[in-house]
């Protein structure tokens, strides 16, 4: 069987461009993971949907991926807010998915990812268009699980 998808894994942590003041804090968004997950989904154009659902403050993670992102160019970021197992099954959820040209999963408690998601539409989607279509899926720390 031949994948058409590509999955990024990241560590955590990622530089998503915010100033921290530190002494040794290194300023390179646009040489970062988050600039590769950009070139492998098709550019700046590309449909990326941010899923927070790993988080405890998933409005702000969101919040956080849509400025990092827009810092790389990007506008056409969504957040798919998944707090509970209905909303895996939601049609504006799942047709964000469908439609989507990366998925990034934010950090947090792993999980809450395969309680609120395991084995529902977005699941079933998700797996289908690894395996079937370019896509891509990141994720970061508990989200790269």
């Amino acid at each position: 069987m031949s994948i058409k998808g590509t999955l990024i894994p990241i560590g955590g942590n990622e530089d998503k461009g915010i100033d921290t003041h530190e002494a040794y804090h290194l300023e390179f968004i646009e040489e970062g993971i988050l600039s590769r997950v950009v070139r492998e989904s098709g550019g700046s154009e590309a449909l990326i949907v941010v899923i927070p659902t790993a988080s405890r403050i998933p409005k702000e993670v969101g919040e956080n991926y849509i400025d990092a992102f827009g810092k790389l160019g990007c506008r056409n970021v969504q957040v798919a807010d998944i707090r509970d197992r209905r909303e895996s099954e939601d049609p504006k959820n799942v047709d964000l998915i469908q439609k989507a040209d990366c998925i990034m999963f934010s950090g947090g408690n792993q999980s809450n990812i395969t309680k609120k998601i395991g084995d529902t539409s977005i699941h079933k989607i998700l797996l289908d268009r690894y395996k079937n279509e370019k896509i891509v899926i990141a994720g970061t720390s508990a989200g790269a699980m």
